[in-house]
């Protein structure tokens, strides 16, 4: 039996790796901001640690006596400098590893984030990893998932209204799409085999699609024809802002979207392609009717 934490509560990713990991027999503690989640957290055998990830006192005390430490930062929507406050929470889970002698982590990133500038929110995940890969004795092995599928879940309501998908890319640059299924299943399996040392990246994809490809498959689960709209990066922008999507973050976001297209983006995991995760888009595309349909 190992004790593990796990940052970032219980979302599409760290719920089944919490459920798995109880279920084995370890104990889990989840650190939350909400204490809405702590019936939730506790109904699934685990113990909840409720505070602000920006309180490094906080954040010490959650990862005394953990062997393993499954880390990721949160999204910070109260922000006037999102990299900063990234950087922020970083430093206080570093500290924390580093008083506490975590042994190992395994640490939720991104594809892209071997750039270290250019790719929008990515930028901040590099710093972390930069961070951890300092501190002495960690064995650290970083996960860098791909495009979300349902991130296209967002864009139903364009779908509806006027028979399209679209982002400011999509049609030179293929995009990497992952599953948050296929994510957990390979943080679990690092968490539970430990069969890493120093710091090391895993790169995490189960599919590579044009925006073409992407809005033709969609749309055959639908029924309809559903086209790929490439925006300009100034009507991406704009269109974010439109939804309600802070000024910083929308700028961010764009910039991404620039990151994928351009090639910056992908460009390391194009160039050290794991083998592809179970889930294709044909096997989102089931969900993404159901949730159309709901």
């Amino acid at each position: 039996m190992k004790t593990y934490v796990i940052t970032g509560s219980i979302g599409h990713i760290s719920k089944p790796v919490v459920e798995a990991l109880v279920k084995a027999g370890n104990k889990v503690r989840v650190v939350t901001s909400n204490h809405d989640r702590v019936k939730d957290i506790e109904s699934l055998g685990a113990s909840a640690v409720v505070g602000s990830v920006f309180d490094a006192a906080f954040v010490s005390t959650a990862f005394k006596g953990a062997d393993v430490i499954y880390t990721m930062i949160p999204p910070i929507w109260q922000t006037t400098n999102w990299r900063a406050s990234q950087n922020e929470v970083a430093k206080n889970y570093a500290d924390a590893i580093r008083e506490n002698k975590i042994a190992y982590v395994v640490n939720l990133s991104s594809v892209g984030a071997h750039a270290g500038n250019g790719v929008g929110p990515v930028d901040g995940l590099y710093d972390f990893e930069q961070l951890l890969n300092k501190i002495s004795g960690l064995n650290v092995k970083h996960l860098r998932p791909s495009y979300f599928y349902y991130n296209l879940l967002n864009q139903i309501g364009l779908v509806k209204q006027a028979g399209i998908l679209g982002g400011n890319f999509g049609d030179g640059e293929k995009v990497f799409l992952v599953h948050t299924r296929d994510i957990a299943a390979a943080a679990l399996e690092e968490l539970t085999t430990l069969k890493f040392s120093g710091a090391s990246v895993r790169y995490i994809f189960g599919d590579e699609r044009s925006g073409k490809e992407i809005a033709s498959v969609l749309g055959k689960a639908i029924g309809r024809e559903v086209n790929w709209v490439v925006f300009s990066d100034e009507e991406q922008k704009q269109g974010l802002l439109q939804a309600g999507v802070p000024e910083i973050h929308a700028q961010a976001y764009t910039e991404m979207g620039k990151a994928i297209r351009d090639g910056l983006m992908q460009g390391d995991a194009r160039k050290h392609k794991p083998t592809l995760s179970p889930t294709k888009l044909e096997d989102f595309a089931t969900e993404f009717a159901q949730a159309y349909a709901g």
